[in-house]
């Protein structure tokens, strides 16, 4: 076996792992649920004709069955046929196998590859610049496309231009994962983090849009500022070396064989994008809740168009797209597991118990110290359920579930996206940080080392723009 086959095994091993302990975990909090309902006295809020719960109106109710044991096994089918908001998790679940397919299809194609490529060529001599552009590329696409683990298909060519310009590999993984992890951080229209968050609240994608695009600005440049300190410490640090100009300056032919790939993502993330856009501002079109639908069927139009010019045909392109969202499908498992814990609580009537404490005690505190206490607790969760998907289905539907005195809908997913993002390059329990600093070869103590005042910063900052939210009224 070669060592590239040993890396790849292990990254394959890792990734069970991982999966595993996830699950786990949800199996976990699903039993311990169960438990709760057995113990927690049921009750609940009266509703309105819409539905929508009327705050004042808690009220415990005598319960002489509890959920049988042998539901909470039978909660996740349970949930998806029968669970309230069952439409947006099949939704998500279509979007999830076709971006999957999709990403596989780019990387097969080589025409993710071929951006980078361009972007490095036309900017190789203006090296800072370079670093201020791929850093848009990157949270552009974390913020509008939730990726991140699929762009750890490009370390090896950013390796190869850290290298030639005397950066080191810690700054090569870093232009992949501290860019994604912020760019998760400040969402615009990730369908995994804001947009289903936002669908599970009755809102849409442009609503607090405004606020998160500031935040996406100034974390951009604080990002970009942050990645050329580094690089420029990392050359004064290797100021005896050489350039190794290991990076292979692209022919004029083919350079138009990847600027020709090139164009094609870009009118494929463009299209996807106005797809969203387009579902979110239209009355009409956004009451039917179809989004996401569209936006999944624009990958999978926009990936054939690309397969068939890059691979030859459709049924080679069919085969690409059938394993990328076969390799992602495991992760379905995950949601439904998660999305179980909700329905459990539901049927338990503990729901709008649990919900009924927390109200009683934030609705005592200032606003400013709910939305903290809230973002401790996304921050929690986060470490051990790095899924956003997974998490979301956790706290967002408990966190909503009647108005909290100065802290809106927006606020609440803002404090969760911020939970969410930058700690995906900060705790260990995130498997795409493990596989890059793996690929990379860097320990975990010196990634640390390397960016914990970065994170130190980040935390502050995005505390302060809660702070901020909660005064202007979000």
């Amino acid at each position: 076996m070669s060592s590239t086959d040993k890396e790849l095994n292990a990254d394959l091993k890792f990734g069970l792992k991982s999966f595993i302990t996830i699950c786990v975990i949800l199996f976990g909090i699903m039993v311990f649920v169960g438990i709760l309902t057995f113990i927690v006295p049921a009750g609940r809020y009266l509703t309105d004709e819409n539905g929508n719960i009327i705050p004042d109106s808690f009220t415990f109710i005598d319960s002489t069955t509890t959920l049988p044991v042998w539901r909470w096994i039978t909660a996740p089918i349970e949930a998806l046929l029968f669970g309230d908001g069952n439409m947006n998790i099949i939704q998500i679940i279509a979007v999830l196998l076709v971006l999957g397919g999709t990403f596989k299809v780019l990387d097969k194609s080589g025409a993710l590859l071929a951006i980078i490529n361009v972007i490095v060529n036309k900017f190789y001599n203006r090296r800072y610049l370079l670093i201020w552009i791929v850093t848009f590329f990157m949270m552009l696409l974390a913020s509008c496309f939730g990726l991140q683990e699929e762009l750890l298909i490009l370390f090896p060519v950013l390796l190869a231009i850290s290298k030639a310009m005397n950066w080191s590999k810690e700054q090569a993984v870093s232009l992949i994962l501290v860019t994604t992890g912020v760019g998760f951080t400040a969402a615009m229209f990730n369908p995994f983090t804001v947009g289903f968050a936002s669908g599970l609240v009755g809102l849409t994608v442009v609503d607090g849009l405004w606020f998160r695009s500031i935040i996406f600005v100034i974390l951009y440049l604080f990002t970009c500022l942050y990645l050329t300190y580094m690089a420029k410490r990392d050359e004064k640090l290797n100021k005896n070396t050489t350039l190794e100009q290991s990076y292979e300056r692209l022919t004029e032919e083919k350079e138009k064989e990847y600027v020709k790939k090139a164009k094609m993502v870009v009118a494929l993330f463009s299209s996807a994008l106005l797809v969203i856009i387009v579902f979110s501002i239209v009355p009409i079109l956004a009451d039917l809740g179809l989004g996401m639908v569209f936006m999944a069927l624009a990958f999978v139009v926009g990936s054939f168009i690309i397969g068939k010019k890059c691979l030859a045909s459709f049924k080679e392109t069919f085969k690409v797209f059938f394993s990328g969202a076969k390799d992602i499908a495991p992760s379905i498992i995950i949601i439904l597991l998660a999305f179980s814990v909700k329905y459990i609580a539901e049927k338990g009537n503990i729901l709008h118990t649990t919900f009924y404490y927390c109200y009683s005690y934030m609705s005592k505190q200032s606003p400013y110290f709910s939305v903290i206490i809230l973002y401790l607790i996304v921050l929690v969760f986060e470490f051990f359920i790095p899924g956003s998907l997974a998490k979301a289905l956790l706290l967002i539907p408990l966190l909503t579930l009647a108005p909290i005195p100065g802290i809106s809908k927006n606020i609440i997913i803002l404090a969760f996206l911020f939970g969410d993002g930058y700690t995906n390059v900060l705790y260990p329990t995130c498997g795409t940080l493990v596989i890059g600093l793996s690929l990379a070869k860097v320990n975990y103590l010196s990634w640390l080392k390397r960016t914990g005042l970065f994170q130190i910063f980040l935390f502050i900052i995005s505390l302060a723009f809660l702070m901020l939210a909660v005064f202007i009224g979000l």
